[in-house]
């Protein structure tokens, strides 16, 4: 006789489908944005930084809006005052003050890794952001805030003396970190077009139009004479604004927040390793030590924060 009579077969679940997206989601943001740190980097030698940012997110921000209508029709691009003033609002935050600033950075001589590094503090502004909301972080939280400042003084002291640290650029960065992290604070609290793919839309188009005025009132210019390789690149960083981005919005209505940000501590590695092995950056000791000790005050903040319930739903 079987020796399986009488026992109780236990049928596996399958993971229910939301986190089954929500995970792979997670991985495409791990990785796009982490290669988008050189991709940027490798367009800049070619392509004014503020036109290159702001034309490719105006051609996605079109591209999305005309897929939308051809696929749910016109009428679902519709949005109220007060939705539209809310995509305003972070698309000045994530597209302009956060990629625009973090473009024009790494064409000023920031290079991939570094400036991957430096960006990888918005958990930590988040943390702080939420200290008006009454949240208490606990003690492991604020050892984490402290590390954090650690490194980032090993980054940009330390990268003085090597390249890739231009010292206003990094500060630059580092500002825009800041935007990142309001910007992904507010960004469930505002209402906001019922449509995921609406919103990002309009946030590509405003951003995009922005940097893009930006840019020719600095004076830049640009013949469009660029070598076949990096209209390659900047086709992948157009398309990588459209499905990356959106799916970040996406995971910010799905997804705790905390979770959605540990992107922060994924991405520089990427960035630091391809940045390597394709533009030949140095790996120097402060992206090594600083870049460590950043990483490690971003794990310490984020696995906090996963103790805690989920965000708010958008309202």
């Amino acid at each position: 006789m079987s020796s399986n009579v009488g026992r109780v077969v236990r049928i596996p679940r399958s993971l229910p489908r939301e986190a089954v997206l929500v995970a792979a989601g997670l991985l495409l943001i791990y990785v796009v944005w982490g290669s988008v740190y050189v991709a940027i980097r490798y367009v800049v030698v070619d392509v004014p930084a503020l036109l290159s940012i702001g034309v490719r997110y105006v051609v996605a921000g079109v591209v999305l809006v005309a897929y939308i209508a051809a696929r749910r029709g016109p009428r679902v691009l519709r949005a109220g005052r007060r939705a539209m003033v809310s995509c305003l609002l972070l698309a000045l935050l994530l597209q302009v003050l956060t990629n625009g600033t973090t473009t024009w950075a790494e064409g000023a001589g920031v290079q991939a890794g570094p400036a991957a590094l430096l960006t990888a503090l918005a958990p930590i502004a988040i943390v702080l952001l939420r200290l008006g909301t009454g949240d208490r972080p606990r003690a492991v939280t604020w050892i984490g805030i402290v590390i954090g400042f650690v490194g980032l003084t090993v980054l940009i002291v330390g990268g003085r003396g090597v390249p890739g640290f231009p010292l206003w650029p990094s500060l630059l960065i580092v500002a825009s970190a800041g935007c990142w992290a309001v910007g992904s604070f507010l960004q469930p609290r505002l209402l906001l077009p019922a449509d995921t793919f609406v919103t990002a839309a309009y946030q590509l188009l405003i951003g995009g139009v922005v940097l893009t005025v930006a840019g020719v009132v600095g004076g830049e210019r640009t013949s469009f004479d660029f070598p076949v390789g990096t209209w390659i690149v900047l086709a992948f960083l157009t398309a990588s604004s459209v499905v990356s981005y959106t799916t970040y919005v996406w995971l910010l209505h799905h997804a705790p927040i905390s979770l959605v940000s540990t992107h922060a501590y994924v991405n520089p590695v990427v960035a630091v390793l391809l940045g390597w092995a394709w533009l030949g950056e140095p790996i120097t000791w402060p992206v090594v030590v600083g870049g460590a000790v950043v990483l490690v005050a971003v794990g310490l903040v984020m696995a906090e924060r996963r103790r805690l319930p989920q965000e708010p739903p958008v309202a």
